[in-house]
């Protein structure tokens, strides 16, 4: 798989004309990668590649910004001259070189700790000060991944009273704005259209049914980062029928997902199919363990 993805990764960054096989063995392509099965490996090691891999992968990065820059230098060498310069083929061919040997350590085909080289006869990194360095590295990237949704961890409901009247006029649901606010995120109501286009909204509408919208302003509240997407809206009738929103069609494109971080604010349009004779009693939107509701009295 590695001298598959060697292949391709020659061809695409200029390395060779020929176009990479659809091949594991060696021999179909003018690259070797040669990785020898060991008798036995290191039990301990399985326990420390995963963060001892860290700080040669954020070495590697800047390698790698390098090489994109040296690259688009190649290729106009290529188109002027039909050459690749001596010295950046040298230094491709190294990227490549690193690129594989994190590959081999990681997916546990050898355990020589990649050196952080590009030469050919480098001598392997230091594993263990690499360990030492990754593992808080490691744990810090972590937290980042996780920070954003440990404030969705909170459970609680706002329950937020409408008058049912205000949903017959916008200019006085806009002038109230009720809102709502659950794990960072506040949300308010601002328009309402009991008969939104569907032909204009490429929606076809099931037999019985009639489509609604509700115009909403999301924005972050709070401490903890949050998002915010339409499809956790749910809608319901005085007889508790669940109903789910279709597609949405937001002002803004990328409102179809939200994340807030310091701050955020975003208008969109919900829309929902009601069946006819039916008036919505609750707008629901689920912000990781609680939710915001909407009653309409």
């Amino acid at each position: 798989m590695l001298r598959w993805q060697a292949n391709v990764g020659a061809y695409v960054g200029l390395l060779r004309d020929e176009y990479p096989p659809f091949s594991f063995e060696p021999g179909d392509y003018p690259l070797d990668l040669h990785i020898p099965r060991a008798e036995r490996q290191s039990r301990f090691r399985l326990f420390i590649r995963a963060f001892a891999i860290v700080p040669n992968w954020i070495v590697f990065y800047f390698v790698q910004l390098a090489s994109s820059f040296t690259t688009i230098i190649s290729w106009f060498a290529i188109l002027f001259t039909g050459r690749y310069p001596r010295g950046l083929f040298k230094f491709e061919v190294g990227v490549l070189r690193w690129q594989q040997r994190q590959l081999a350590y990681i997916t546990l085909l050898c355990d020589e700790y990649p050196p952080y080289s590009i030469n050919a006869d480098a001598r392997p990194g230091n594993e263990v000060v690499s360990a030492i360095i990754g593992l808080p590295l490691l744990a810090v990237f972590a937290a980042l991944l996780v920070l954003p949704f440990a404030g969705l961890l909170r459970s609680g409901e706002d329950i937020v009273p409408v008058e049912a009247a205000l949903l017959e006029s916008p200019a006085a649901l806009s002038r109230e704005r009720p809102s709502g606010e659950a794990n960072s995120l506040r949300l308010t109501l601002v328009g309402y259209d009991e008969a939104p286009s569907a032909r204009l909204l490429d929606v076809d509408l099931e037999p019985g049914y009639r489509l609604i919208s509700f115009r909403i302003v999301s924005e972050k509240d709070g401490f903890w980062p949050t998002f915010y997407t339409p499809f956790l809206f749910f809608l319901d009738d005085c007889f508790s029928e669940g109903l789910y929103t279709i597609e949405p069609n937001p002002i803004d494109s990328d409102s179809y997902f939200k994340m807030y971080w310091r701050s955020g604010r975003d208008i969109t349009d919900v829309y929902f199919q009601v069946p006819l004779g039916v008036e919505p009693c609750e707008l629901r939107y689920f912000v990781g363990a609680g939710q915001i509701r909407f009653q309409f009295e």
